[in-house]
């Protein structure tokens, strides 16, 4: 259990049953909150509740230059005169410090008051232990100033010695507007790399995932995925379950079974071995029947394909449709013999998605339909959504086109989107895919309020609910001197036809390059000419990367022109949120008009003039890599150094072969890389003797 240092109070038997007097009618003096404020704490608070207290303690640190003492119980009345701050929600004080009436679960009130003693008193509470959570962070949020995405964003709260609140300060929250909302942390290049697990024995270290849960509940969160490969028995579900956060799947881990490292690839068919998968499925609820679990049921292949990939005699979708009906049905009866009342989803990837369409999917009965978007933002229900439904969405995806580097989802789509799912009170579940978060911060902070609380976005238009979003984000984040220019920058970026007509981010303008550079090298070496198809596909579209060069070009010559307008301490994140991307648009779209030039002139029999376009795509691309050292910066040095999902590095090591090929000159030696996920799953194959667990039974 988590241990706050407290000074214990000596009760006397009377005292142990805490009983609180009337309040004073009295008026409430305002509070002034400074290092020596009190607060007030009991021993009884389940650790998710102390845990949230903690961080508040450090936020008060910051803030006002001292970690407050924390007391068990109220002190005697002649013993503390100064101001308290009550935390919690299980002690008897409560009941007549605030005498709230909740709206609903997961509710909460921060408020100035009296306590029994005649204290000025703080009081965060909530309706339960994720409602006392959210009080707390309200706190250091509210009137502390900090930031729920401090870390991500470097934005590490100011100092100020003292805070005073006026007296009838008083802060209503709840219920939320999705019962269930979170993240699912998936494809993780990045943080697997820059934050390892020192015992290798998760996907990264247990401390990033705990940055990760705290930056969930300061957002008002209550769910997480917690990777996209994890056995069910991994400590970071069990650090979550701590945390105070319900655990859930995704789609390729239903009922908790890791696919990736099946055991048996031969015997992956339901129809063929339906008891090997029924006994992996027990002891994978048996392994998380512990836990508040939202369960994912489903039936997908190895690796994230459909599964008919692994069992190629299931043609028809009739047929496709019943295997995974059957699938779905045990996994609900196993669930249900160890929890009868769990929350149980079928989330409709893909494949799932267009059975259900087309009537070949059936669901059994307390199953909730979650509709998947597309990767970039545009939900497949085709527009039948009903009530109690739910959205798995993404803010980041991993499919060769999408973005893993860079923002990409219109927040107008978001906006739209969410809303409609809200208007229709599909409200039972948000999950939103952030990949490794960092680089997508503005879109999911978004999401993440819409969950909350969608009430005053619901009557804006798309438009002007982007309009907003972009102008906040942008004055929280940078301040109001470049807000509205930034905010213009920013709708420009976001509504680029490339990245919104066609849906392509950062991923498919790289994948672009890769592809074109392959095309010359077999070209040269293998005397593999395009066909007249290709050619005329990039004669094509180069003008389209041309003129998104001039774009990103102009945008990053005005978003560099308002850095010395950006305050001092929000110049390194700016760098990375809007420079970095920048630049990298503008480094990939030059790239890739320069490779179109080197293809139509080999077309045209001009190879010195394909040579020379050649070398600049190199140069060009090389700059890339520059764009992104700069914006690595302490703490986050390395950062982008696992990167394996843009495929930056192998494409760099494409266009340098093109160019070799081309000049006649040697080619570059061939580069060991161990791309996707077999990189990142390493960690789990010492342990693979104990599929389709992480441990020994006996070990949990």
């Amino acid at each position: 259990m988590i241990r706050i240092n407290t000074i214990s109070i000596c009760l006397s038997a009377a005292m142990m049953s805490y009983c609180v007097p009337a309040l004073s009618s009295e008026p409430s003096p305002s509070l002034v909150l400074t290092g020596d404020t009190v607060f007030v704490v009991s021993p009884d608070e389940p650790e998710a509740v102390q845990r949230a207290v903690r961080d508040v303690r450090d936020d008060w640190y910051k803030v006002l230059g001292r970690l407050p003492t924390v007391l068990e119980a109220p002190p005697e009345k002649k013993t503390w005169k100064g101001p308290l701050v009550y935390l919690g929600y299980k002690a008897p004080w409560f009941k007549e410090l605030s005498r709230e009436q909740f709206a609903g679960p997961e509710s909460f009130v921060l408020m100035a008051t009296r306590d029994s003693r005649g204290n000025p008193a703080l009081v965060a509470t909530g309706s339960d232990a994720r409602g006392a959570i959210y009080a707390a962070y309200a706190l250091s949020e509210e009137l502390l100033g900090v930031d729920p995405w401090y870390y991500w964003v470097d934005k590490e709260p100011e100092y100020k010695g003292r805070v005073e609140v006026t007296s009838d300060y008083r802060k209503h929250w709840g219920p939320p507007t999705f019962k269930y909302r979170g993240f699912f942390i998936n494809d993780e290049d990045f943080l697997s790399w820059f934050s390892p697990d020192p015992l290798n024995e998760n996907v990264f270290s247990l401390s990033a995932w705990d940055r990760i849960y705290e930056l969930i509940l300061r957002l008002r969160g209550n769910t997480i995925v917690p990777g996209t490969f994890p056995f069910p028995d991994e400590r970071s579900g069990d650090l979550a379950s701590r945390r105070g956060l319900v655990n859930s799947q995704h789609h390729i881990l239903a009922a908790g079974l890791n696919t990736y490292f099946f055991p048996e690839p031969s015997k992956y068919s339901y129809v063929k071995h339906p008891e090997l998968f029924e006994r992996y499925w027990t002891v994978c609820i048996d392994a998380l029947k512990d836990y508040e679990t939202v369960w994912t049921v489903g039936f997908r292949g190895m690796h994230d394909r459909p599964f008919w990939w692994n069992d190629p005699e299931i043609k028809t979708p009739q047929q496709r449709g019943e295997v995974i009906g059957r699938a779905i049905a045990k996994q609900v009866e196993l669930i249900r013999r160890v929890q009868p009342e769990a929350d149980i989803i079928a989330n409709l990837w893909w494949e799932g998605a267009d059975l259900w369409h087309d009537g070949h999917l059936h669901l059994p009965e307390g199953v909730t339909v979650v509709w998947a978007d597309d990767g970039m933002g545009n939900i497949r229900d085709k527009g039948r959504v009903s009530e109690g439904q739910g959205i798995y969405y993404h803010t980041a995806m991993y499919n060769g086109r999408a973005n893993q580097i860079s923002e990409l989802v219109n927040p107008g789509r978001i906006h739209h989107e969410m809303c409609r799912f809200i208007r229709a009170k599909a409200t039972e579940y948000f999950v939103v895919n952030t990949s490794d978060i960092r680089p997508v911060p503005m879109t999911t902070d978004y999401c993440m309020r819409l969950a909350w609380d969608a009430s005053e976005e619901l009557e804006k238009s798309d438009q002007q609910a982007m309009d907003d979003c972009l102008l906040d984000f942008s004055r929280r984040q940078f301040g109001d001197a470049v807000a509205p220019e930034l905010a213009k920058i920013y709708d420009e970026y976001f509504t680029t036809p490339y990245l919104q007509k066609r849906l392509r981010g950062d991923c498919g303008v790289v994948r672009t390059a890769w592809n074109m550079a392959n095309m010359l090298n077999n070209w040269v070496v293998k005397n593999e000419r395009p066909d007249q198809k290709s050619l005329d596909e990039v004669k094509s579209e180069l003008s389209m990367y041309e003129e998104n060069t001039a774009r990103f070009k102009n945008l990053y010559e005005r978003a560099l022109a308002l850095y010395p307008d950006v305050p001092a301490n929000r110049r390194d994140f700016y760098q990375f949120h809007v420079l970095t991307t920048l630049d990298l648009y503008r480094r990939a779209f030059a790239t890739n008009a320069m490779l179109a030039d080197a293809v139509l002139a080999m077309a045209e029999g001009d190879r010195d003039k394909a040579i020379g376009h050649a070398r600049t795509a190199v140069d060009e691309f090389d700059r890339i890599f520059s764009a992104l050292r700069k914006a690595e910066y302490p703490p986050w040095r390395g950062w982008h150094a696992g990167e394996i999902f843009v495929h930056l590095t192998p494409t760099r090591h494409a266009i340098i072969r093109c160019s070799a090929s081309l000049s006649g000159e040697a080619p570059p030696p061939p580069i060991n890389v161990r791309e996707n996920y077999r990189r990142i799953q390493e960690y789990q194959e010492p342990f693979l003797k104990n599929f389709p667990l992480m441990y020994p039974p006996k070990t949990r």
